[in-house]
């Protein structure tokens, strides 16, 4: 998940060209930004979103950004913009390791991610 500023097409684009390889195919509802997509070298799959038709469409794509609101409210009870992609990395780290059973929180993971992270000093926190 990343934060971007607009969801213009060439703001999507240059998004998809970050993190997609050229020649994916990407499925989306057919919001007129994506429409840039095809142009960009994707095989792009628009669909009219309708739940009641073709309920399995973009299931899962709803059922996260769900769970990622609830998380972000639930948790922190509110946010500030600024630290948006801060809440979603922490929301895909929990997110990527649900799985794991107990081992989310284990002591020898934290540490290993405590050394393997920048150091965000209290300046960056609050600026």
């Amino acid at each position: 998940m990343r934060v971007v500023p607009d969801v213009k097409g060439v703001t999507l684009a240059e998004f998809a060209h970050s993190v997609i390889e050229s020649g994916s195919k990407i499925s989306s509802d057919a919001y007129r930004s994506y429409l840039k997509l095809a142009k960009e070298g994707y095989e792009h799959e628009p669909k009219e979103f309708a739940p009641k038709q073709n309920p399995d469409h973009l299931k899962w794509l709803h059922t996260i950004i769900s769970n990622a609101k609830a998380f972000i409210a639930g948790t922190f009870h509110g946010l500030d913009k600024k630290h948006l992609q801060a809440y979603l990395n922490e929301f895909c780290y929990r997110f990527n390791r649900r799985r794991f059973k107990g081992e989310l929180f284990n002591f020898n993971r934290l540490l290993t991610c405590c050394l393997k992270t920048s150091t965000v000093t209290f300046a960056e926190l609050t600026l």
